[in-house]
């Protein structure tokens, strides 16, 4: 059977009993208000099992009480919050950590939680309330940063405290207080809607109480003004109220900070606005507003190159604020909070605040690429690291040699994808002294770039101890044609040790030395798929005829087409087989 929920009023009068027990909404409050304080013990690490434990003990709490009510209204006094005359959360003292404090001395007089409040907001209500507790002397208060927040399941009702003339209750609508007893009505649009309803019901518009009542506006009275708006002032007005709506407050901050630096030459206002700046930043990268603070950090370079009479020490000061950022620590502070939060920045604002960076950055963002658990912050870390490398070739290069290893291999791998060939020297240098993953990364990146530079590095891997690098670099010098590695293609498919290596790096090197030699080879290759002994000669190892056939088919010239017909239908068929692929155009 499908339970049906009662709607049923969720605030009253104290002497109005309760339409359910207190003790529904007083386990809720409690077990939020548990959760905000561990939302503030691991503010910096809510992957915390205990946190994500409470969060979800949280969002059970409201099932019970969803089951009874649509929403829930709660009073807020200074110690207390009250539902029903009922206090269902109760802490004595004013102190700093008390909800009802936090809430209470900034104006809020009335809170309402709406169904769905657990799955959709609460966790951004949480984000709120380190921000009041913690507060710098210029952060926003719980009013505006509601307002930010733009909430549709969490509604309010306030107080201005800043009026002593203000009322302590709550008001009927947010920011309004409440209707005097007896008089007129407060707002003029109340008085015409009172005279629409008089006249609804018969009384006459003109009749001389109505017009004698002080207060009654008659619409009438306005239909031939001259000050009535035509279409092209109302479009005027919509568009203008669309471009304000539109400016972004953050930047126009940033400019009046910066404006009263640049014009104000006393230099207490100056570390008085660079205080604000500095707060500012980090409010701005804490909310994940990269793009806001990219556009700080290119106007605070530019004013200070306008701003006359700066102390030096305030210049360092405000010129250093891209230095700070871009040090290790800060920087990798900035990216493991990104590498835990839910929402992503966009590419277009991460890549405008990495270019901001000074090319130091570099190595860090190097050094998080394979630790990010993030699977879409890696390709930001990527399309930023790219950025920051095309324009800072000289700490690309410089990362080649350095000793964090996965930075030195990151940067590798970058400089042969840009082809960058300043970093030939260095890579060359790991060619030979590396361990062996960042030689195979830097054999791969040479081939990469593939100038002569480089390619006569690769060239030296021919005669490398290591097997596997020796046939990375036949493969890479095949691919470019490389002809001044003849020489030594020829020694090794000539010489004893390539007869006692293994199938694939004797093909490879046959497949090299097919590419470079000409019709000069032909004559050997021949001698060795051809070769006729006498009764008691012995002919060639099949595998090596194969790859003598495999080199023919490279150099595919009329006199090896000859040599490799004469092998035509070969008794062996490893050779057989060779020969016809080859003949064929398709020897691999």
């Amino acid at each position: 059977m499908t339970a049906t929920t009662a709607t049923v009023p969720d605030h009253g009068p104290e002497d109005i009993e309760p339409p359910f027990s207190p003790q529904l909404v007083a386990e809720m409050l409690r077990q939020l208000d548990k959760t905000i304080r561990a939302h503030l013990l691991y503010l910096n690490n809510h992957n915390n099992p205990s946190y994500v434990r409470s969060l979800e003990q949280a969002r059970a709490v409201f099932t019970p009480l969803w089951e009874e009510t649509e929403s829930v209204r709660l009073t807020v006094s200074e110690t207390a919050l009250e539902w029903f005359g009922h206090k269902v959360l109760e802490e004595p003292t004013k102190a700093g950590d008390s909800l009802p404090w936090t809430l209470f001395k900034d104006g809020l007089r009335e809170l309402t939680l709406k169904k769905g409040f657990e799955e959709k907001e609460l966790v951004d209500f949480l984000n709120i309330i380190p921000k009041l507790r913690h507060a710098l002397p210029s952060s926003d208060d719980l009013l505006t940063l509601l307002w930010e927040n733009e909430f549709t399941t969490l509604q309010y009702r306030y107080v201005d405290v800043a009026d002593v003339s203000a009322p302590i209750e709550a008001s009927p609508e947010p920011g309004r207080w409440p209707r005097r007893s007896g008089g007129d009505a407060d707002d003029p649009r109340e008085a015409v809607q009172e005279a629409r309803n008089e006249a609804a019901s018969g009384t006459s518009s003109g009749s001389s109480e109505s017009q004698g009542r002080p207060g009654i506006v008659s619409m009438e009275d306005f239909d031939t003004t001259l000050y009535f708006l035509d279409e092209k002032e109302v479009e005027y007005l919509r568009q203008e109220t669309e471009r304000e709506y539109a400016t972004d407050l953050r930047r126009a901050a940033l400019d009046s900070l910066l404006d009263l630096f640049e014009f104000q030459v006393d230099p207490l206002v100056r570390a008085e606005v660079l205080s604000d700046i500095e707060a500012l930043m980090l409010h701005l990268l804490s909310a994940g507003q990269f793009a806001a603070v990219a556009y700080l950090l290119r106007e605070a370079a530019a004013t200070l190159e306008r701003a006359r009479d700066v102390q030096p020490e305030t210049q360092e000061r405000l010129g250093s604020l891209t230095v700070r950022l871009s040090e290790p620590a800060a920087l990798s502070q900035l990216l493991e909070a990104m590498d835990a939060a839910p929402m992503l920045p966009s590419s277009a604002d991460l890549n405008d605040l990495f270019g901001q960076l000074r090319p130091t950055a570099l190595s860090t963002i190097f050094a998080w690429l394979p630790r990010a658990q993030n699977v879409g912050l890696r390709p930001l870390l990527e399309s930023a690291a790219t950025r920051i490398a095309e324009s800072a070739t000289g700490e690309l290069v410089k990362l080649i040699s350095d000793p964090a290893r996965d930075v030195a291999l990151e940067a590798i791998r970058r400089c042969g994808a840009m082809r960058t060939a300043a970093g030939v020297p260095a890579m060359a240098k790991v060619l030979e002294q590396g361990d062996r993953e960042l030689r195979l990364a830097a054999l791969s990146s040479l081939g990469d770039i593939g100038s002569p530079g480089a390619l006569q590095a690769v060239e030296r891997a021919l005669g490398d101890a290591d097997r596997d690098l020796r046939v990375q670099a036949a493969r890479t010098l095949t691919s470019r044609q490389y002809r001044p590695a003849l020489q030594r293609a020829e020694a090794a498919v000539k010489g004893k040790e390539l007869r006692d290596a293994d199938r694939t790096e004797r093909l490879t090197f046959f497949e090299l030395y097919g590419s470079l030699c000409g019709d000069g080879g032909v004559a050997y290759l021949d001698g060795l798929l051809n070769a006729k002994g006498g009764l008691f000669a012995r002919k060639e190892d099949p595998e090596l005829r194969a790859c003598a056939a495999v080199a023919l088919g490279r150099i595919g010239t009329a006199s090896a087409r000859e040599a490799l017909q004469r092998a035509d239908g070969d008794k062996d068929v490893v050779v057989r087989n060779a020969v016809t692929r080859a003949l064929r155009g398709g020897a691999q």
